[in-house]
């Protein structure tokens, strides 16, 4: 019966080894406005407005939510993001750019940097606000 035991145990340890621990990759980090990025793996990160934690689409989130491609927008994932005290800006791993309005609650999105930058300049978005690696904002 101990040996029965003793091979469970070994079983599990060895289970849980091989899977991980989800919990290693995991973290928030506080942006403006009360939006925040919530990187739930270690190749999938999200921006949310901190009462809205699902994607329901009562308020913008980066990436945006399309209905008709839940395995797109899973897939998609935050790498770099700035702010100023309005806007924040991000870019996917999909290479898409977005411009969140934190005032009007309006998030744009972006096939090329070019229109992108384009937008950020009409909208009066200062050049000091760049993209940078969230790694850096988890460190502030």
């Amino acid at each position: 019966m101990k040996k029965i035991i003793k091979k469970i145990i070994c079983i599990l340890c060895l289970g849980m080894i091989m899977t991980g621990c989800s919990g290693a990759t995991d973290y928030r980090i506080i942006l403006n406005n009360d939006y925040y990025i919530a990187k739930t793996s270690a190749n999938n990160a999200k921006i949310f407005k901190i009462e809205d934690k699902d994607i329901t689409g009562r308020a913008p989130s980066i990436p945006v939510y399309h209905k008709e491609n839940d395995e797109e927008y899973e897939k998609e994932s935050v790498i770099k993001v700035g702010q100023d005290s309005r806007y924040i800006i991000a870019q996917t791993n999909m290479d898409k750019y977005y411009i969140l309005d934190t005032k009007e609650e309006s998030v744009l999105e972006f096939e090329s940097e070019h229109e992108f930058n384009l937008k950020k300049k009409e909208l009066g978005i200062s050049d000091n606000v760049s993209l940078e690696s969230l790694d850096k904002y988890k460190k502030e």
